[in-house]
Formats: C-alpha cells, sequence, structure tokens
C-alpha cells in the first residue's frame, strides 16, 4: 500500500492498481502515489486466496490507517490474479456498510494493459497466428477483458499517440465500447487525469459496475446494432432457450472470424434448454467462452428471458450473428416438447455446481 503523505482530503481516496504483470502494476502505482521505487506498493494476497476475504481484511487495514492519521490518497497494486471487479465491490460494500462515518472510498480502478496486449489476447493480432498468451494461460483473456471493463482509467503503457497505428485506433475504440466512461492514458499523461482537490464520493465502485459497455447496451443506451468495418458492438435478443448441442457446434465453427467479424468480448446472459431453472452467465474473451451459472433465480420478474448478449469485436456482421445464433435456438416444434424432451438433448458443456454465485 502507497499513500501519498497530504492532508488535503478529509479521508482516504483509494485508487486500485491492477494488470497482466506485477511490475507495470506497482510501476504504475508508484507513479500515482508519488513513492520512491523503492517502496513496496501493497499486493493482493496470491491465487488460491479468496477475493472477498482479502477486500475484508483491506478495509479493516485501510479505516485503520485513517484512524492512525493518513489522509490523502492511497494507492494498491493488485496481483495480476485479483478479480478486481469482486475485491473493488466487496472493499466499497464493507467500507460503507461497516464503517459509514469513516471517509475511505474507492476513488479510481487503473487497468493497465498494452496496445500489444489487447491485440494479442482479445483481437487475435498476435503476428505468429493466435491469440497470443492465451495459449499459455486459458483464463487470462477473461481476466483482461473484466479488468479493462471495470476500469475508470485505462493505462497504456505502449502508445504513440503523435503516430497512432491501426492496432492503436483498433484498441482505443474498443476500449470506448468496454468501458465508455473510462480514460485512456499513456504513462506520462497519467497523472494529468487526476484532479488533487476533486471531492470524495460513495459508490464508485458500483458505478462503474453499472457503467460497463455491455451492460449499458443492455439498458438500451447507444445503437444495439452496428455492421461496419472497424470495432462495433452488437446485441443479440431472443426469449427462446439455446440447445446446447447446436450451441457448442456454433461456438467452435460458426461464430469465428471468417464468417461473423473477430469477437474480441461478448457478456450477458443465456438459457439453456437442459437447463431451464437457471440463468447463465454469457461471458467470452478472445477465444475463449464461460457458461457459469447466476444466482439470478428464474422465477423473479427481472430474471432476463432467453438470451441476451451484447458482443464487441472488429468487423462484425449482425446479421450472420443473429442467424448462426438463431440457428441454436429451439424450434417451434422443440419448444412445444416441452422440458421433459429437452432435458434428453445432448449437453457438451461443462455441469454447473449446484451451489453458484453471481458474478
Amino acid at each position: 500500500m502507497t499513500g501519498s503523505p497530504t492532508s488535503s482530503r478529509p479521508g482516504l481516496a483509494v485508487t486500485l492498481v491492477g494488470g497482466s504483470l506485477a511490475t507495470t502494476s506497482a510501476r504504475a502505482a508508484r507513479l500515482l502515489s508519488g513513492a520512491p521505487a523503492a517502496n513496496a506498493a501493497r499486493e493482493v494476497d496470491r491465487p488460491g486466496t479468496d477475493s472477498a476475504e482479502f477486500a475484508d481484511e483491506l478495509a479493516t487495514d485501510l479505516v485503520a490507517a485513517w484512524e492512525d492519521g493518513l489522509r490523502g490518497d492511497v494507492v494498491i497494486a493488485l496481483e495480476p490474479e485479483a478479480d478486481v471487479t469482486e475485491l473493488a465491490l466487496v472493499l466499497e460494500f464493507v467500507l460503507d456498510s461497516h464503517r459509514p462515518s469513516v471517509p475511505v472510498v474507492v476513488r479510481d480502478v487503473v487497468a493497465v494493459t498494452s496496445v500489444h496486449e489487447v491485440m494479442s489476447t482479445l483481437l487475435g493480432s498476435s503476428g505468429t497466428g493466435g491469440p497470443g498468451a492465451a495459449d499459455e494461460d486459458v483464463d487470462l483473456p477473461g481476466r483482461l477483458a473484466r479488468r479493462l471493463e471495470f476500469a475508470s482509467i485505462v493505462l497504456l503503457t505502449d502508445v504513440s499517440w503523435s503516430a497512432a497505428p491501426a492496432g492503436t485506433r483498433h484498441v482505443t475504440d474498443l476500449l470506448s465500447h468496454l468501458a465508455p466512461g473510462a480514460t485512456i492514458v499513456s504513462e506520462s499523461s497519467l497523472l494529468s487525469v487526476r484532479s488533487p482537490t476533486a471531492p470524495l464520493r460513495r459508490g464508485r465502485a458500483h458505478r462503474l459496475g453499472a457503467s460497463m459497455g455491455w451492460q449499458q447496451r443492455l439498458a438500451g443506451r447507444g445503437p444495439s446494432s452496428q455492421s461496419r468495418r472497424g470495432i462495433s458492438a452488437h446485441v443479440f435478443r431472443d426469449p427462446r432457450p439455446f440447445h446446447p448441442e447446436r450451441l457448442m457446434h456454433a461456438v467452435a465453427h460458426v461464430l469465428v472470424p471468417d464468417q461473423v467479424g473477430r469477437i474480441a468480448r461478448s457478456r450477458g446472459f443465456t438459457r439453456l434448454a437442459t437447463r431451464p431453472g437457471v440463468v447463465g452467465s454469457w461471458a467470452s474473451a478472445g477465444e475463449v467462452l464461460d457458461l457459469d451459472p447466476t444466482a439470478v433465480p428464474t422465477w423473479d420478474v427481472d430474471s432476463p428471458a432467453g438470451q441476451e448478449i451484447v458482443f464487441f469485436g472488429l468487423d462484425l456482421d449482425g446479421a450472420a450473428l443473429d442467424a448462426a445464433l438463431g440457428a441454436c435456438l429451439l424450434s417451434p416444434g422443440e419448444l412445444l416438447a416441452g422440458p421433459m424432451s429437452w432435458g434428453t438433448y445432448a449437453d457438451p458443456f461443462p455441469e454447473w455446481p449446484a451451489a453458484h454465485h453471481h458474478h
């Protein structure tokens, strides 16, 4: 944990910094805090630990630091494996619910990345014909995408605004879709986007969660469908459930760049016919798709019906996406057959645990 020894603020403004490399996150944290290079930033605990538990411990530490007289900005560098979304939301919840009178609030969430990382991991342009590091770490694309879409500031370590190539434009366009409210900066301009006298406001992390690009699209903000060269977004909606076997085939053979365009990120909610009592979370990043259960009850009045999925990518063909996904939906005859029949369908997706939580 690094903090600026200023007392111009009555409380502590907490900034969380995360990236795929601990060294770049620590460097960004030192730049933001003004700490000497020799000072190590506080890092989240190692893989296998619980982000929520760490957030609770961190809240206790921050309150103790405030009670000991620390004021101003506190910058925390996170380990690459940290779930920054869960960490920030739980930290804010604990601070607000258990210590409402203590002025310790989340100020910013900084995602540290590079044009090269986004291009190779999410847009599949590594120069080697594959998704770059995603071949070695299947969780990397998802971690990167979650980090970017939840950020208030995105730091690009290799950007040159004076002579931005097409790759840089694609990356900045994608970032503007994933995190519409985020500020995109280089190292040289990182400090210029933060006002030292800005007032502290509670609820920052939860506002970041609500402002993510896919949430905005599902809420009807921004055009729902675009088909053009460059980075664009497309929303697919249908009340019918997917036939899981047909969906698996489409994911492997149809939702590919030469047929629908390059899908960099997709998020939303899904229903599989073989799992009628569960609302699924759909999340793809680069070439990796994760389908997980949510804690949203299917009978809830606000529960998503059928499919609500937002796609972000390069040269997306909205009509082709609709056709590919539409072919995976249950036909009228299959719908009439009912859940007893649906339960006999082949389902190649990993089994969902009985106990689950909403991501």
